[in-house]
């Protein structure tokens, strides 16, 4: 399936996960740009058009909501996915309201996490 998200930004502070996703994505035709910290992606959304953030909710130095609000405002139509080991009601909510188009528990399948990109 076709899809007009090309450029994904991944900003997840795990490492090893963010470069395993960041390989997947890659592999399945994405251009993708990944950063540890909210410091990092604010580096990467000056430089690079994002069509795509997948952020992880808690990072050392921000939230995911938080990135989300900086890829926002530069990039008003970026869609966005939110991940979280941390997953309850009340920051589902908060996420809907804050305009995250997606919403993913971890541990996270790479399957379900593409058939949700191409569903955006």
């Amino acid at each position: 399936m076709e899809t007009s998200l090309k450029n994904i930004l991944i900003v997840e502070d795990d490492v090893v996960f963010c470069k395993m996703l960041t390989r997947f994505l890659s592999k399945n035709g994405y251009i993708v740009y990944d950063a540890q910290s909210g410091a990092m992606a604010s580096q990467i959304i000056k430089d690079t058009k994002i069509d795509l953030a997948i952020l992880d909710y808690r990072l050392p130095d921000a939230n995911g909501l938080e990135v989300f609000s900086a890829v926002k405002t530069r990039y008003p139509s970026v869609k966005s996915i939110l991940i979280t080991r941390f997953s309850d009601e009340a920051l589902k909510k908060e996420s809907d309201e804050a305009g995250i188009d997606g919403y993913i528990g971890k541990p996270l399948d790479p399957a379900e996490l593409l058939k949700t990109i191409r569903s955006l």
